[in-house]
């Protein structure tokens, strides 16, 4: 544990518990929810067909006998048939749009609340934010996790709070310029929008504006767009940067992030515990090596769901950070399995393509991926827009066609398009738009 920042904290003993201790802590803590989960006809059987009964897990390496939750088994007991807490103790109840079929849905307890709030304090604080910030909270107020989530912590932390939601643009630009808005919280996508149109209405972020974080979560974001976000929001200039979150609602929301040091978002260990496995042989990863997100919540009564297979593939690191916290890190984020599409037996992720495109200065954040079928042959085209004012030499389309065909193997047009024509988000963004029939 070299060269340890100065830093704050807001649960200091926990923050920075050994990590011997937090491995005994959360042993204790997952064969008590075990037995609390067990309660629940659905995880009863589930074990019963496993041969497991709850004080079968005596160690950490018991902890693999217990059988994974998926997203479909959250689906089929839609609405509370996984409730392992009493009905009367619920106290709110998220869930996720439905769009692509049965909405995923958890319910909260007084506790779970309570719990989720403690957790995004300590990632506000761990990212740098104090009582002294005014914060934009620009994640919807909803259904969705996101919103109540950040608002709750951002309480908590005892900062200065401007629930705004999403969209407003011009408003939110507005509120930014006359309370000296320090913070600004939504999805990546949304904070780039932002930035174009503050420059579009002549507002220099850097002169015109005070913003020196931002927490932004809800979606994939790749270092092209953090980079980008952090410069033209002025939030480097600043003496700040983007932190980037990480949730889910199966476990209860946004539930890590950056600290200050921005090398992957931390895992709150006493509350989550965190496994990454090969999704083939499920199998535990050397560490270092990536492979797919499994976390059980710890602490939650109501709904809490244990070894659940997240179908994120990332790079966990344990190590203690530079920032004194001895938390797990999600410290690279590979893409989503439920972002992948398959295209003539290639896989291919968004958080790829993006990657490719924001490497190139002349080029802006708007794009999207067309996914085409042509007498059933299916292709991939992505269409973009350049920077305003960027001229484009005729060899760009055919050298950023061959990059994006090395870096995903498979062949992919490119379309430019005119500045402004491809569609803009205020929440999360939809990049893929699969024609196929």
């Amino acid at each position: 544990m070299k060269g340890l920042l100065l830093m704050a904290y807001l649960d200091e003993k926990w923050e920075t518990m050994p990590q011997e201790k937090l491995m005994e802590l959360q042993l204790e803590k997952f064969k008590k929810q075990l037995r609390h989960v067990y309660q629940n006809p659905f995880f009863r059987n589930r074990c019963a067909q496993s041969g497991l009964e709850p004080d079968d897990v005596k160690t950490r390496e018991d902890i693999k006998k217990v059988p994974f939750t998926i997203k479909s088994d959250l689906r089929d007991n839609y609405p509370l048939g996984l409730l392992s807490g009493k009905w009367e103790d619920v106290v709110r109840i998220h869930m996720t749009s439905g769009t692509t079929g049965v909405p995923t849905i958890l319910a909260y307890s007084k506790n779970d609340i309570e719990v989720w709030t403690q957790c995004m304090a300590r990632n506000f604080v761990a990212g740098g934010m104090t009582k002294s910030d005014i914060v934009q909270q620009a994640h919807g107020l909803g259904l969705f996790t996101g919103g109540f989530g950040f608002h709750y912590g951002l309480e908590r932390v005892g900062a200065k709070v401007i629930p705004t939601g999403a969209g407003g643009t011009d408003r939110q630009l507005r509120l930014m310029q006359e309370w000296g808005t320090t913070v600004f919280t939504g999805t990546p996508s949304y904070a780039a929008y932002m930035a174009e149109i503050a420059i579009e209405k002549g507002i220099d972020p850097v002169k015109d504006l005070k913003l020196r974080l931002g927490f932004h979560g809800g979606e994939p974001c790749s270092e092209g767009l953090r980079k980008r976000i952090n410069e033209r929001l002025g939030y480097r200039a600043h003496g700040g940067g983007m932190r980037v979150c990480y949730g889910l609602t199966e476990m209860g929301g946004p539930m890590s992030m950056d600290c200050e040091c921005e090398c992957g978002q931390h895992v709150w260990a006493d509350h989550y515990l965190v496994e990454v496995i090969n999704p083939l042989t499920f199998e535990y990863v050397q560490p270092g090596e990536p492979g797919e997100l499994v976390l059980s919540n710890l602490s939650f009564e109501a709904m809490p769901i244990l070894r659940y297979r997240t179908g994120d593939r990332v790079v966990v690191d344990s190590e203690t950070c530079a920032c004194g916290r001895t938390h797990p890190r999600i410290s690279g984020f590979l893409g989503r399995v439920d972002d992948m599409i398959l295209v003539s037996g290639t896989n291919v992720f968004p958080s790829q393509v993006e990657y490719v495109l924001l490497k190139h200065p002349e080029l802006s954040e708007n794009w999207q991926l067309v996914v085409l079928d042509k007498r059933g042959l299916h292709s991939i085209k992505v269409e973009v827009e350049p920077v305003v004012g960027c001229q484009l030499d005729e060899d760009f389309i055919p050298r950023l066609e061959k990059e994006l065909h090395d870096y995903l193997e498979i062949k992919c047009g490119v379309e430019i398009k005119p500045v402004g024509s491809l569609p803009r988000f205020e929440g999360k963004a939809v990049r893929v738009v699969d024609k196929r029939n």
